[in-house]
């Protein structure tokens, strides 16, 4: 051990269970400036290598700290094997012992992720979190930016529990006033607690305080509805939502405790990211071969698929799923649940850029210098928001925002969904501007719904009209429209079986092409206005593996553009006969680096080409020039910064290409891409 870490660790000993803040490693300042220090939440010992991968594997290597929380001991049937075999069979039942294994194997996941290494040191000690509950908190002894806190919540309270204890799930809406917590086998907690609901958010406050994260990762709230038959059998799914009932109470649990982080002035420059669960396995896969294999591979040191021997009689993994291939199943890919928008960077009045995204629950504006750079990013009044913003210029010169409001709430049919629209003056005085609520296309017939909402897309179309767009609660498509003076009520507009992430291009013909990932195909509808009636067919295209993006080229074809199933790599179609219909014979693969969340395109008139710009396996950026002619794999490029949500891809007052882009870190920075494809330089973050 070095002196550093010794000073670090030291403490812990020291100060034993009294109520103190998480350790921070020694000499280190937790507000260094281009450092990421991220978070996760998740529910069970494996969901962040199921869910998060190959993701979280790139964060841990670029982060000043590091911090996972995991809810529940995950003790299932207390048994370390397969169900259904003969080591299944002759297993007594050991709760503890089991939910100790999970522990082990994810320690070792996080020691081969960080160090390479699955047989690495931890030291492990007891801390208090909020009002005097002990918590287990592993530090990765030569890493030990690198820290787990388990909060060994029971998953199901066992018997002789107090009858007014229950799990998680009835924690979050009332029915349950407390849920136990376990000790695991060698664990260094002394005793056993309960959580109210009020107890358990305080506990991740008081971790968000300590960790305070500029990247926040957590479990999807609000997962889709899936109608469970034959073609889609239920697994593990809860009711009738595509996903287990502990992960989206492990979402609404984080949501809540992270807003009330940012109501006391926290988080300021903190992303929140929700990824789906088991919803990703009626889905094309959207992973790189490369992505695969590294999520394969710390999901088997996580299950000891490797069976090395054990120094004691818990084990090294999680057995039940050591040495399962991820194939199509739970870990066959990585989805954003809000996979945001590509128009969140555009020009004012005075041909400056601004752009535009949610830190903290509520959204920084960066505006461009007269030189070219970026001034340090200020707040817009509102919070609650979720992930991402949609931009769009006002006619006034300054700019209209649309976003999601989000209100949590125990009881699930009065949660609100809704979205809503701001105008910010070309002045900057932001002193009166005000949201103002747009409602949600799932309308009050069944509140529960109004949890199933996309994110927001808008169309600047003539006249000042504006068409509004968002993916509803049926998988399909809802509208409003503004004329200029008001906006017209929600429309559905119809269509079924798409993923969040719609891309849309107005024609000249009065009408907005609509194009979403369908189950086998890509959903597109042809929508035409005012009237706000559509066209809706499913383009024989390969099933697309993310959300596409589509643009107008000059000749007025159009480049439809999206990730392919099981390689990740990008694929292209386009129209013909100056973009009367899609040529869905010819397609190019592009090639790339894999990733999760939307692409983002644009013709650059200067360059003659299209800028293609993607998050990649690693969470950083890769930028290609296309030859939109051309139907030969890019040059791709990569710039390693870890970035949350997806790119902007603009033009700035001179006519110059530019990506933009948000860091884990927080800060805004810019992508300068040579039209050779030769070089990709970088501006410095601006916070």
């Amino acid at each position: 051990m070095t002196s550093d870490q010794h000073r670090w660790i030291a403490p812990l000993r020291a100060l034993g269970k009294r109520a103190v803040a998480l350790p921070r490693q020694a000499g280190q300042r937790w507000q260094s400036p281009g450092r990421p220090r991220s978070m996760a939440v998740m529910a069970h010992q494996d969901d962040d290598l199921y869910f998060l991968n190959p993701l979280l594997a790139s964060q841990l290597r670029h982060s000043e700290a590091h911090l996972t929380v995991c809810l529940t001991t995950g003790e299932a049937d207390g048994r370390n094997a397969p169900g259904g075999t003969a080591a299944h069979a002759a297993l007594p039942v050991d709760f503890e012992g089991f939910a100790a294994a999970r522990f082990n194997g994810l320690r070792a996941a996080y020691g081969d992720m960080v160090l390479g290494d699955r047989g690495a040191k931890w030291h492990r000690a007891a801390i208090t979190v909020g009002s005097g509950i002990e918590a287990d908190l592993s530090t990765l002894v030569d890493a030990p930016q690198i820290r787990i806190v388990s909060l060994n919540l029971w998953c199901s309270p066992p018997p002789g529990s107090p009858a007014d204890a229950g799990p998680l799930p009835r924690l979050w809406t009332g029915e349950a006033a407390r849920t136990p917590t376990m000790i695991p086998t060698d664990s260094p907690v002394s005793a056993t607690f309960d959580y109210s609901r009020e107890s358990l958010v305080e506990a991740l406050l008081h971790l968000l305080r300590d960790a305070n994260p500029t990247l926040l990762w957590t479990m999807d709230p609000d997962p889709d509805r899936q109608l469970h038959n034959k073609a889609n059998p239920q697994h593990a799914d809860t009711g009738d939502y595509s996903d287990h009932i502990f992960h989206t109470i492990t979402g609404l649990f984080a949501h809540e405790a992270a807003r009330r982080w940012f109501a006391e002035g926290g988080g300021r420059a903190a992303s929140v990211e929700a990824f789906r669960g088991y919803y990703v396995r009626r889905w094309p896969s959207n992973l790189s071969p490369k992505g695969r294999a590294l999520k394969q591979r710390y999901k088997d040191v996580y299950g000891w698929a490797d069976r090395r021997p054990a120094d004691g009689p818990v084990g090294h993994g999680d057995l039940k799923v050591g040495g399962d291939a991820i194939g199509a199943g739970n870990a066959s890919g990585t989805t954003l649940r809000y996979p945001g928008s590509r128009a969140w960077a555009v020009q004012g009045g005075d041909g400056r850029l601004s752009a535009f995204a949610v830190r903290g629950g509520r959204v920084v504006h960066w505006r461009a210098t007269r030189s070219g750079g970026f001034a340090p990013g200020r707040g817009v009044p509102g919070t609650r928001l979720l992930p991402h913003v949609a931009a769009l210029a006002a006619p006034d010169g300054g700019w209209r925002l649309f976003a999601v409001r989000q209100g949590l709430t125990a009881e699930p049919d009065r949660h609100v969904r809704d979205v809503w629209t701001i105008v910010l003056p070309a002045s900057g005085d932001y002193a009166e501007v005000r949201w103002e609520s747009l409602g949600n296309p799932n309308g009050r017939s069944d509140p529960a719904k109004r949890r199933n909402i996309g994110m927001p897309q808008a169309v600047a179309l003539p006249g000042g009209r504006i068409l509004l767009l968002a993916r509803n609660a049926g998988k399909g498509l809802s509208a409003r429209l503004h004329d200029g003076t008001s906006w017209t009520p929600w429309q559905d507009l119809g269509g079924w079986d798409t993923q969040d992430g719609l891309t849309a291009v107005a024609l000249d013909d009065h009408t907005v092409e609509v194009l979403a990932a369908g189950r086998t195909g890509t959903a597109r509808w042809r929508v035409t206005v005012p009237e706000l009636t559509a066209e809706y067919t499913l383009l024989e295209t390969e099933p697309p593996a993310g959300p596409p993006a589509v643009l107008r080229l000059p000749d007025g074809d159009r480049l439809l553009l999206f990730r392919r199933r099981n390689s990740a790599s990008v694929l292209s179609y386009r129209t013909r006969g100056a973009g009367r219909e899609w040529d869905l014979l010819t397609a190019a693969d592009l090639g790339g680096h894999g990733g999760p969340g939307p692409l983002t395109a644009r013709y650059v008139a200067d360059s003659g080409a299209v800028l293609l710009a993607v998050r990649d396996d690693a969470s950083s950026s890769s930028v290609a020039w296309l030859d939109p002619g051309g139907s030969t794999p890019c040059r791709w490029l990569r710039e390693p910064t870890p970035i949350a949500g997806g790119h902007a891809v603009q033009v700035d007052h001179s006519g110059r290409p530019v990506v933009l882009a948000v860091s884990t870190a927080g800060g805004l920075f810019a992508l300068r891409p040579n039209r050779s494809g030769s070089s990709l330089t970088s501006t410095k973050e601006v916070p």
